[in-house]
């Protein structure tokens, strides 16, 4: 990955990535189309403004993108015409193809919310060892606040009181010793204590243990909604997958629906992820006026460019502070070495000798903690730990920005595409044929729209048979039966209950009558054929004169 340098402070150079020039250098207009200034100010109105024209692209494209898709669906629609066998399998494959190129699409998210996590995580890292080093000043602070006041002052007071019960002969030594005991207690009350708790006033409100651990908590639930949101996608891709596997048109048709809102989402998140990379360009080209701004809230302005800075030309905001503290001690010291000297010529070692040692002893431990005070104020530390949070943000998670932002447009696109075409293959998917159909229980029955077994369905006037019919030929006429209706027949051939009456059916058969019965029904008049061949003959011409009469 090619990288650029950019200087932030006097002597500091941070490694950035190329995407920060680049998006740095896209547009920031206004509403009415000026240009405006690029500089981070994210609570600026007018800079405010410039990213959300920023960010509306992506949605404009999301919206003509609906636009166009409803137009195609109302096209399309009630167009049902058969397509050829070839023309569906094309679709099918283009649909394969397209959800495996959006399944990669969507593993490119993967790697950069990786990235974006790893870059975070890292400034979080840094952070909390710069509010470490704040958390140590203040506890050094408070350490020598302590020995001043719990121990060295103490001190000087039995140290006096001793002076005073052991009294000398020369009373000018002893005026001399009590008079530097007042002006040790003046310096280190008046001019160290107060020195030392400016400097730790002027550090206070830097403590930021708080808002980094928000800081660490967002970027984790970040992490895990990225992977979730990515998984929910690729489920759904999986879902046009299963449809055309199935060749199903409910299946492609949930697609249809989940594809679209996943287009919306995908549009979306793009919207989020350009405006979050041209913001973040604009604060790596220059972050410290921003930071300046926010933590001269907490410390003073001096304070917050000495540490962003670090400019050697510049001198450190606790010089003052820290050379009045360290001009106290070494006068406190000086002040005890001659009263250790005078006192040791005029009073007895094991008298004083005990209180001079104790003296000493917290003179000493107050320098070395007012020492590491002033160690903990230099820029140098902390500054390093600066660098590598920006470093880290500017490189690593600017990159897994970037890449979040090509995986969502890309992914949203391919959506788009996956939509169309699943709206182009299920409407033109025929439904299965419905089970159960009369031709399917019996092909040899009449269709739904005859009724079996009248006087219509056997020929009556305003019938006409389909060339093609199923339906079987007629049952050939037997004793006691036409056509397979059961007639009364007197000796002399005549039908009906007397001669010259109607013919008297009393059985037909139903539509719904299976083809089993049917048979049934034929093979029981099968066995009422009598022995009588004569009869036989006479019925079969009393059939055809039947069937030249009105009767059909």
């Amino acid at each position: 990955m090619v990288m650029e340098g950019y200087s932030v402070v006097s002597e500091a150079v941070v490694q950035r990535v190329f995407w920060v020039d680049w998006f740095h250098h896209t547009p920031h207009i206004n509403l009415t189309l000026h240009p405006v200034n690029d500089t981070f100010s994210p609570l600026s109105p007018i800079y405010q403004e410039s990213l959300g024209i920023i960010g509306s692209v992506p949605a404009g494209v999301l919206i003509l993108t609906l636009l166009v898709l409803l137009l195609y669906l109302l096209t399309r629609c009630c167009d049902n015409k058969p397509r050829k066998p070839g023309s569906i399998t094309c679709l099918k494959v283009m649909l394969v193809l397209f959800a495996v190129f959006t399944l990669g699409a969507l593993g490119v998210s993967v790697w950069g919310n990786e990235e974006v996590h790893e870059g975070v995580t890292r400034s979080v890292l840094s952070l909390n060892n710069i509010n470490s080093m704040v958390h140590s000043l203040s506890n050094q602070t408070k350490l020598f606040d302590e020995t001043i006041r719990r121990n060295l002052q103490p001190q000087l007071n039995l140290f006096k009181e001793t002076i005073q019960r052991e009294s000398i002969k020369n009373a000018t030594v002893e005026m001399f010793i009590i008079e530097s005991l007042h002006y040790m207690q003046g310096n280190i009350s008046e001019v160290l204590l107060i020195n030392v708790e400016d400097i730790n006033a002027m550090m206070s409100g830097a403590e930021m243990g708080g808002m980094v651990r928000l800081l660490g908590v967002g970027e984790l639930a970040r992490w895990v909604a990225t992977l979730g949101i990515t998984g929910i996608l690729m489920m759904i891709v999986l879902v046009v997958m299963i449809g055309v596997a199935r060749h199903s048109r409910c299946t492609l048709i949930t697609f249809s629906v989940l594809g679209l809102l996943a287009m919306i989402l995908c549009w979306g998140l793009t919207s989020v992820y350009l405006v979050a990379s041209v913001a973040l360009s604009d604060w790596c080209m220059d972050p410290n006026p921003f930071l300046e701004d926010q933590l001269s809230k907490l410390v003073s302005r001096d304070v917050a460019a000495y540490y962003l800075r670090c400019d050697p030309t510049r001198p450190s905001p606790f010089t003052r502070y820290l050379t009045h503290a360290q001009q106290a001690a070494n006068l406190v010291l000086a002040s005890l070495n001659k009263v250790t000297r005078i006192a040791d010529i005029y009073y007895e070692r094991k008298e004083i000798h005990p209180r001079l040692d104790h003296l000493g002893a917290f003179v000493n431990q107050s320098q070395r903690s007012l020492g590491g005070v002033a160690a903990l104020l230099e820029c140098q530390s902390l500054h390093h730990h600066y660098r590598t949070a920006l470093t880290a943000t500017c490189q690593q998670a600017m990159s897994g920005v970037v890449y979040l932002l090509l995986s969502a447009a890309g992914s949203g696109l391919l959506f788009t595409i996956l939509v169309w075409i699943t709206s182009h293959t299920w409407i033109y998917l025929n439904h299965k044929a419905e089970p159960g159909t009369s031709e399917e229980r019996d092909p040899f029955l009449p269709g739904r729209g005859s009724r079996g077994g009248t006087l219509t369905s056997l020929g009556a006037p305003g019938y006409s048979r389909p060339r093609h019919s199923h339906t079987p030929p007629q049952t050939p006429p037997f004793p006691g039966t036409l056509n397979g209706r059961v007639y009364h027949s007197d000796g002399m051939g005549s039908m009906g209950g007397g001669s010259g009456s109607a013919p008297t059916t009393v059985s037909t058969m139903g539509r719904g009558d299976n083809h089993h019965n049917h048979h049934h029904h034929t093979h029981s008049h099968s066995h009422s054929l009598g022995p009588n061949h004569g009869q036989y003959a006479t019925l079969s011409k009393q059939c055809k004169t039947l069937e030249s009469s009105d009767f059909y």
